[in-house]
């Protein structure tokens, strides 16, 4: 009987030594924290668990910094003077999220303003027809600015 009972007490004593607690490390992380054990008369004192630390997003992606939107201006054939936020504008530009993008846009000598499209006044199969407009960067875009030779209204 005592040896049934002293080995209980074993028992009893090593499941005390697996304790264990965790707390989210992140998404795809864990850690993991224990302690445990207890002295008995002829028993053992003991300490266990694990401590792991790290883990990684779900994807295995890591962290390359805040999001940027890319504008990608096409001035067709260059037959307009595009400017953005009134500086002379380059064919691809990146932008934060829910940025507004002031365009203005001017026939050059020989050709007439036409119209944009891609632009947030682009709704109508006649598109944006303001030379002044604006693109709001909720994604990647694509503008056209359109001026065509006369009496032409529109770009091939």
């Amino acid at each position: 009987m005592k040896s049934s009972v002293l080995a209980l007490t074993m028992i009893f004593a090593l499941a005390a030594g697996c304790g264990s607690s965790s707390s989210g490390g992140g998404t795809g992380g864990s850690s993991a924290t224990g302690t445990g054990g207890t002295a008995a008369t002829g028993g053992t004192t003991g300490t266990g668990g694990t401590t792991a630390t790290g883990g990684a997003a779900g994807s295995g992606a890591t962290d390359a910094g805040p999001v940027m939107y890319t504008l990608t201006l096409t001035n067709y054939l260059a037959w307009c003077t595009v400017t953005e936020n009134s500086a002379t504008s380059t064919a691809t530009m990146s932008f934060a999220p829910g940025t507004v993008v002031d365009l203005n846009a001017t026939a050059n000598l020989g050709f007439v303003w036409g119209y944009w499209t891609g632009t947030d006044g682009d709704t109508t199969a006649s598109h944006d027809k303001n030379m002044t407009t604006t693109v709001t960067m909720t994604s990647d875009k694509s503008v056209l600015a359109c001026c065509p030779l006369p009496p032409s209204q529109t770009c091939p």
